[in-house]
């Protein structure tokens, strides 16, 4: 009879087993390349791994969030630069037709280029972005920024909102203003003293009239009026500008912040092969010398004993 119990044997298949386990453990860790296999491995890295992940998922977020911003701003930064170009012509031919020396033909030729200007000057007001949307029409996207009746009178039907998208966790980036801020409006003097704003299609409209009969007086005023539509422009660029630097700004600041999560995730996630190679190997050999041992230990009986 053999001198083992079943106690003896129960206990040496348990430790295989769980050698087993464990050897399996190790070459599913290997195969993935990850430190854990199932969260209950370890709860608490399992728990920093998840808010890690969440971390990273949000600033994915915030990185489609720059890349619309961007494409919108763009945009805009485009139709204002056309803008700003032709306003500076129009100016060019205000100085030119203040001239004493032009003739009513010679402004009246002045009055028709300034007048294909003014409806260059409407078409980029209605600027759309790639989603059709009007960029200048604060949250009224649908509608056109700037009409026209049937007298040639253009008037402002966006509103006065901004739209603004989460850059990161505690900051914001306005991606429009409104048309009629960027369209601006002067403050013009009657004879009578009276102060009344006009906005910026009138005043090139009343340039455009002055032109046509030459009116010295009308057309000097239209110079000045015009000079300050223009200095608008450049304080409007300027605002694009400020906010472009902050989009390209955070841009860098996210991708040092997905640099330092994806450091802390390899850290807390990936295995280190090396040393799992070793304990790999360290338990296969624990392994093989429990089931020598247990293999020896089984075919022990009376017989053997007594020799």
């Amino acid at each position: 009879m053999k001198i083992s119990t079943s106690q003896l044997f129960d206990a040496s298949i348990a430790q295989m087993n769980r050698q087993q386990s464990n050897v399996a453990e190790m070459q599913a860790k290997l195969a993935s390349g990850k430190n854990l296999v199932k969260p209950s491995d370890d709860a608490e890295k399992a728990t920093l791994i998840q808010r890690l992940n969440s971390a990273m998922q949000r600033q994915d977020v915030f990185d489609l969030s720059l890349d619309r911003a961007e494409s919108r701003l763009r945009t805009e930064e485009s139709a204002l630069m056309g803008v700003e170009d032709m306003l500076q012509r129009i100016r060019e031919l205000a100085i030119q037709g203040s001239n004493d020396t032009l003739s009513n033909a010679d402004r009246t030729i002045i009055a028709k280029e300034v007048t294909s200007l003014r409806d260059g000057l409407f078409s980029l007001a209605n600027t759309q972005d790639e989603s059709g949307n009007y960029i200048f029409s604060g949250t009224k996207v649908k509608t056109p920024a700037f009409s026209r009746d049937a007298d040639g009178v253009m008037t402002y039907e966006g509103d006065q909102n901004q739209t603004s998208v989460d850059i990161s966790e505690y900051r914001q980036v306005s991606v429009n203003r409104p048309g009629d801020e960027i369209f601006s409006s002067v403050s013009r003097t009657s004879d009578n003293d009276n102060s009344a704003n006009i906005g910026f299609f009138k005043v090139i409209d009343d340039f455009i009239d002055a032109l046509e009969v030459s009116s010295g007086t009308n057309i000097s005023q239209g110079l000045q009026e015009i000079s300050t539509l223009t200095d608008d422009m450049a304080l409007s660029l300027a605002d694009l500008g400020s906010r472009m630097n902050t989009v390209d700004n955070q841009r860098d600041i996210l991708a040092d912040t997905k640099l330092r999560y994806q450091e802390l995730l390899s850290n807390a996630e990936d295995l280190d092969y090396a040393t799992a190679v070793t304990k790999l190997s360290a338990q296969m050999l624990s392994l093989e010398a429990a089931q020598a041992s247990f293999a020896k230990i089984s075919q022990l009986n009376l017989f053997n004993y007594l020799r």
